[in-house]
């Protein structure tokens, strides 16, 4: 998963993204451009779908890498 950051977030607002995805057992990669900050999240994200990191004021966006797939049937 991916997740978009604000332009105006503040460093406090960054930790505080690093230290949720931390607290939710999975393992953030932070990469700060000179305009846009974003976080890649590895884990397993079916257990993050579950959480909305979106609300929080800083994140611009959430990307899921992996599209949900409908299951077949006989």
């Amino acid at each position: 998963m991916i997740i978009v950051l604000r332009p105006d977030s503040t460093e406090a607002q960054i930790a505080h993204v690093l230290d949720r995805i931390r607290e939710l057992g999975f393992r953030p990669h932070l990469s700060q451009g000179e305009k846009r900050t974003i976080i890649g999240v590895i884990g397993e994200e079916d257990k993050l779908r579950a959480e909305p990191l979106s609300a929080l004021p800083c994140v611009e966006q959430v990307l899921p890498i992996l599209k949900p797939f409908k299951l077949a049937s006989r």
